[in-house]
């Protein structure tokens, strides 16, 4: 026995196509159930990622804010000597922060002929949601003022967060080093 003719699977062929002299069959195949199921995911996509936003009662977040503050420095290290053409490395050491919202943002420096100000400036994130360590962040950085520094007493100032300022000199001579 055998397949009835009318439940024998048929194939549509294309006439015979010509690339590069290889005669290639086609297959002659429907596109539709392709698309539909293209569709039908696309579909299932967006309603199940809108339906779990749904779910979530929390809404977006906003980003974090910041707030700028002054460091409080302990002590500095500097060489108490320096000739014209050194260049001069500052070492901070205090506190940036108690806890670890707050960083080491930069310098601000107001330069005169005889007197570097350096104001060590803090980052803190002030987010009612900000995850912090709770461990206290010690300042230890270095500022360096690259040269040509004039002759006699160069002096540092250093603001701190009470408003007060520490005060160092540093001697530029001819010849030090």
């Amino acid at each position: 026995m055998g397949i009835p003719p009318h439940s024998r699977v048929r194939e549509k062929r294309q006439k015979p196509s010509h690339f590069f002299g290889f005669e290639i069959q086609m297959l002659m195949v429907s596109v539709r159930p392709f698309a539909v199921s293209l569709f039908a995911g696309i579909v299932a996509l967006v309603v199940g990622g809108a339906s779990c936003s749904m779910l979530s009662n929390s809404e977006p977040k906003a980003s974090p804010s910041l707030e700028f503050h002054i460091a409080q420095v302990d002590s500095l290290h500097f060489p108490e000597v320096i000739a014209p053409s050194d260049t001069l490395n500052v070492e901070f050491y205090g506190t940036v922060g108690p806890d670890g919202c707050h960083s080491f943002a930069r310098f601000d420096v107001e330069a005169s002929q005889r007197q570097l100000t350096i104001t060590p400036v803090v980052r803190d994130v002030t987010s009612e949601d900000a995850m912090c360590t709770m461990a206290i962040v010690p300042l230890n950085h270095t500022f360096t003022a690259d040269p040509p520094f004039s002759e006699g007493a160069l002096t540092l100032a250093v603001p701190q967060p009470n408003g007060e300022e520490i005060r160092a000199v540093v001697n530029v001579a001819k010849g030090a080093s």
